[in-house]
């Protein structure tokens, strides 16, 4: 397995097309195709699904996914490190961020960061908020852009609100409040819970019972998941509803719906995002950044 198979994997599944993914990579499309069969006869398993023109992620697609995430970031962070310390290169900022942010929020503040300090280096990496905080805590990132966190993790870093989001009710397509404008929280009290992981999204559990508990009932959670793509997977394969941020109704939701929350529900389901940086001043060039992203995230995510 090789390092770039990784990439041409995670950007197949970002973009599901090979089309699109090729041009992304500057690839013919019969090559990047041979680099993913290459990789799937290697794993034994298939990754991608794939209908005429459109391709999707399998169970086990969408599990390597996090992992080719993860190690992509792992060997890049460690390259940055040994170069810097050992060698010339200068001080690369080092951000992560939740995947779907990527378009909207942080790509457009990089672009004008990168027209005022056009010497400066950064690197982005894609991490869940549990493998941002443990990167953070380990010096291997300089700021980190993640949702809702324990009292806990928040007293270790300096903590700035970017802005609130509004969550929405995700149910199955074929629900019979899915067609519905709105509704109120309580209305899905009878309902099975799909909730993010406590393990890789820290406090998650406990903030649905908390948005749950202000409507006048406690959540049967009973499935868990590790990122919003696999969140909507469940939700569409019938295994409950959710809650999610209103942002997230970009994503690609076939056999979801998002449904907005009435006002009296909607007023006590939100949820801040959050700008991570250790508790030293920063640096000219990553305070330039920390800036650009809090300026245009309220306008996003509004």
């Amino acid at each position: 397995m090789e390092f770039h198979q990784l990439r041409y994997f995670i950007a197949a599944a970002e973009e599901h097309s090979i089309t699109r993914a090729s041009a992304r990579l500057h690839l013919t499309q019969p090559a990047l195709s041979r680099q993913i069969a290459a990789l799937e006869d290697e794993l034994g398993i298939k990754l991608f699904d794939r209908v005429k023109q459109r391709i999707t992620l399998t169970e086990a697609g969408r599990f390597f996914l996090g992992k080719a995430r993860q190690m992509l970031c792992d060997a890049e962070t460690m390259t940055q490190q040994v170069r810097e310390l050992y060698g010339a290169a200068p001080k690369t900022v080092r951000l992560g961020f939740l995947p779907v942010l990527l378009d909207d929020l942080i790509a457009p503040a990089l672009k004008e960061f990168r027209q005022r300090h056009p010497k400066a280096r950064v690197s982005l990496f894609e991490l869940a908020p549990a493998a941002q905080l443990d990167r953070l805590r380990a010096g291997e990132l300089d700021a980190a852009v993640l949702g809702n966190m324990d009292d806990r993790d928040r007293a270790q870093f300096s903590v700035r609100k970017l802005s609130q989001s509004t969550m929405a009710a995700v149910l199955p397509e074929n629900h019979p409040l899915a067609k519905r404008k709105s509704l109120s929280l309580s209305q899905l009290a009878e309902e099975n819970w799909v909730s993010l992981s406590d393990t890789i999204y820290p406090g998650r559990r406990n903030f649905l019972r908390q948005i749950c508990s202000k409507a006048g009932f406690e959540p049967e959670i009973v499935s868990e998941v590790d990122s919003l793509s696999l969140m909507l997977w469940s939700v569409a394969s019938g295994e409950g509803v959710a809650l999610m941020p209103e942002h997230a109704r970009k994503l690609a939701h076939k056999g979801c719906q998002f449904v907005k929350l009435s006002a009296a529900s909607a007023a006590s389901a939100t949820a801040d995002l959050l700008l991570l940086t250790h508790k030293a001043p920063p640096g000219r060039e990553l305070a330039t950044l920390i800036e650009l992203i809090a300026e245009r995230a309220p306008k996003i995510l509004a």
